[in-house]
C-alpha cells in the first residue's frame, strides 16, 4: 500500500510530494521545488530509503535543489529525454529573477510510456507535452491518482506561453489525460490544491476548450490497460 506525504515549497509554492511504500518502505520524491530540512527530517523519522527523484517537467520551479537532496539521499534524478533543453534553458529565467541556478545533470531519462518501477514503487507514466515538451504525468491505479505536474490543475491548464510551450499539445494532452484515467480519479497538481477528473470534466473551461479541439470521450479502460 502506497501513501502520500505532501509539502508546498519555496517562491512558487511548489506541491513536492513524497510517495512511500509503506511496508517495504522505499521513497520517490516527486518535483522539488526548494530545499527543506523539513522534508529531510521527515524522510528520516519515517525511515524511508529515498533513491529517486522525479521531476514531472524541468522548469526550474520543480527541480530546485536536485542536487542537494540527490547528495542526502544517494539518489537519482529521473526525467523524460524531451526536458532537457528546458534544463538547459533554465539559467534565463533564473537570471530575471534573480536567483542562481546549475543545471542538474540527469541520471535517468524517461524514453518511454507505461509502467515504471522505481524499487518498489510503481508509477504509470504517460507523456502530455504542451506545458513543455517532455511534461509527463504520474498515475497510481492502486490509489486512482495522478500527479499532473502543470499541465492540469483545479481550475485551470498550465501555461504555454514560455519556450517549448504549445497551447495544442496542450489541449492534446488534456484529451489524452481522460482518455486514459476514470472520471473519479484524484488529481494532485504541481501548484495549488488537489481535485479530481471529474470536477475538471464538468467545470473546468479549459478541459471544455480542449474537448471542443480534440474530442474528449469518457475514459478508454482499453488503452490504459495496455499501459499497464
Amino acid at each position: 500500500m502506497y501513501r502520500i506525504k505532501l509539502f508546498v515549497l519555496g517562491p512558487f509554492r511548489t506541491n513536492t510530494y513524497i510517495v512511500y511504500d509503506e511496508q517495504k518502505r522505499d521513497a520517490v520524491l516527486i518535483d522539488p521545488g526548494d530545499c527543506s530540512d523539513e522534508l529531510v527530517n521527515w524522510v528520516d523519522k519515517e525511515g524511508l530509503r529515498l533513491r529517486y527523484i522525479l521531476a514531472t517537467h524541468g522548469h526550474i520551479d520543480h527541480i530546485s535543489c536536485i542536487d542537494y537532496y540527490r547528495d542526502v539521499f544517494e539518489a537519482k534524478f529521473v526525467i523524460h529525454k524531451d526536458e532537457l533543453s528546458i534544463l538547459n534553458s533554465n539559467h534565463i529565467f533564473a537570471r530575471f529573477l534573480g536567483i542562481s541556478y546549475k543545471k542538474p545533470e540527469p541520471d535517468v531519462m524517461i524514453e518511454t510510456e507505461g509502467v515504471h518501477r522505481l524499487d518498489s514503487v510503481e508509477l504509470i507514466i504517460a507523456h502530455t507535452p504542451g506545458h513543455t515538451p517532455g511534461s509527463i504525468t504520474l498515475y497510481i491505479p492502486t490509489m486512482a491518482t495522478v500527479f499532473t505536474g502543470d499541465t492540469l490543475f483545479a481550475g485551470s491548464v498550465g501555461a504555454t506561453h514560455y519556450p517549448g510551450g504549445s497551447e495544442e499539445e496542450l489541449f492534446k494532452s488534456i484529451c489524452k489525460i481522460f482518455k486514459l484515467y476514470p472520471l473519479d480519479t484524484k488529481v494532485l497538481p504541481g501548484h495549488g490544491p488537489q481535485t479530481t477528473l471529474r470536477e475538471e470534466y464538468f467545470t473546468n473551461i479549459f478541459v471544455e476548450q480542449a474537448s471542443g479541439y480534440y474530442c474528449i470521450e469518457e475514459p478508454d479502460e482499453a488503452r490504459l490497460a495496455h499501459f499497464m
